[in-house]
């Protein structure tokens, strides 16, 4: 798979081979047994790997001469990333372990932030020479949030005539960081991975653990990657500039734990690399509006989640409040909607739908609360017991109880003012067109018999 940058970020898959063919025996799915012998079989598979992982990304087929597996030197899952001219910017190592998205996108934000082109990498600082060898140290990025993904790059160089055999311990190197300021805050490494590479006139040999030689001129890197972030026992934000430093100190206690023991004379001393200078800034507090937008009708204008939700925030526990039209309704206006419950609300008017107490069952003889979160105020069928969204019209949603023969879950008290609850003959009378809410409201009304003031000017 390979990015280019060519005023966007593009991304190409290329299938290249096929991992095990031995698999592929008679009677599976493609109808493809060993490695393919052309491209048309080529092809019949690439597609049967794009249907069964529903990939997005546009892929191409290498050839069978394998001239693309054999230019970029394509291992499973390398990762080639180009830039706006055509040269490669970043070089995965060998997959699938060097298959880490972090670096590919440190990558991908320099490109954007510099116009399509690497910046100069990371200018290494040096420290003086002991015994022999000295010890260099760059950070990427240098200008850092805590929590943020950066690669250590550590060098020891020999400056000598002679060999040097190194000892370097790479399951210890995280703790040899000092990152402070001077005010005495302290940041660390918190390790994803450390890998160390020898090299030798362009050319890396495989990771090596414990003794390294190093020849006169050359020297031994190594790179640890992890995020930076707050030491336990510091305030959690703090920001500026910052010093890093790397020590290491090879001496007899150190070589007597090296099994087998080393053969040749070991390099020992206490070395230091160059200060490197971070700048870090603390990352920004989100909230969950960040996230969740504020342009819906219940996170317009109050943020605070704990007014309708329960559990724990980004877990399988969070959810919705029951009880929550008492909880929100009873405010001045529910983010611009009429105030249904509490003081001066419309249940609390002269006349009002239901007398006594509001509860949450009373509301839900009505209305559906199952799209309310996302501002939806939706009726339900009352003949259906809550089941089944009302789709005809509201004069004949009113008459599904005040028919004379309501549903079994309402009913009407036994004294009534007036001409009382029965409104079926309204259906055919010359006032139906209008629909009972021309006079009436819903919940409500200052005027007996939920009237509205159809005078009111």
């Amino acid at each position: 798979m390979y990015a280019s940058y060519n005023d966007y970020i593009e991304f190409l898959i290329v299938y290249v081979r096929e991992a095990h063919p031995e698999m592929l025996r008679e009677g599976n799915k493609t109808g493809i047994v060993g490695r393919p012998e052309t491209l048309d079989e080529r092809i019949i598979l690439a597609t049967a790997c794009v249907t069964k992982y529903k990939f997005t990304i546009p892929m191409v087929i290498d050839g069978m001469d394998g001239k693309v597996n054999s230019d970029y030197k394509a291992a499973p899952v390398r990762i080639t990333v180009t830039d706006i001219d055509g040269k490669v910017a970043f070089y995965a190592g060998r997959g699938p372990f060097d298959f880490k998205l972090p670096p590919v996108e440190r990558v991908l934000k320099k490109l954007i932030a510099n116009g399509g082109r690497m910046p100069p990498p990371p200018e290494i600082q040096w420290s003086q020479p002991v015994n022999g060898l000295r010890c260099g140290l760059s950070f990427d990025p240098a200008k850092l949030t805590i929590g943020e993904e950066v690669t250590a790059r550590l060098k020891f160089e020999n400056t000598t005539d002679e060999p040097i055999n190194f000892y370097y311990q790479p399951t210890d190197a995280i703790k040899r960081f000092v990152i402070n300021n001077d005010r005495g805050q302290t940041l660390k490494i918190e390790a994803s991975r450390a890998t160390g590479r020898f090299r030798r006139r362009g050319r890396r040999s495989p990771d090596k653990i414990g003794i390294q030689t190093i020849a006169p001129g050359e020297a031994f890197e190594t790179k640890i990657e992890g995020k930076i972030v707050v030491a336990s026992d510091q305030e959690s934000s703090i920001a500026g500039q910052f010093h890093a430093v790397y020590n290491i100190e090879v001496d007899e206690n150190a070589l007597a734990q090296i099994e087998p023991a080393p053969t040749q004379p070991v390099w020992t001393g206490k070395i230091s690399s160059g200060t490197c200078t971070l700048n870090v800034t603390s990352p920004q507090q989100h909230g969950c509006i960040d996230c969740h937008s504020d342009s819906d009708y219940h996170h317009a204008k109050v943020q605070d989640c704990a007014n309708c939700h329960v559990g724990e925030m980004g877990n399988a526990n969070f959810g919705l409040k029951e009880g929550s039209c008492a909880h929100c309704h009873p405010r001045d206006g529910v983010y611009g909607r009429r105030q249904i419950l509490g003081p001066g609300g419309e249940f609390d008017m002269a006349s009002r739908h239901i007398s006594g107490t509001i509860e949450d069952k009373d509301c839900l003889l009505c209305h559906d609360k199952s799209k309310h979160g996302n501002g939806v105020v939706s009726l339900i069928d009352p003949d259906s017991g809550g089941t089944k969204a009302w789709t005809g019209t509201r004069t004949a949603f009113c008459l599904t109880c005040h028919d004379g023969e309501p549903p079994a879950n309402v009913s009407f008290p036994a004294k009534s003012a007036g001409s009382g609850y029965d409104k079926s003959k309204f259906q055919g009378s010359a006032h139906a067109g209008a629909g009972c809410s021309r006079c009436h409201n819903s919940h409500g009304s200052s005027y007996p018999s939920l009237l509205k003031n159809l005078h009111h000017h």
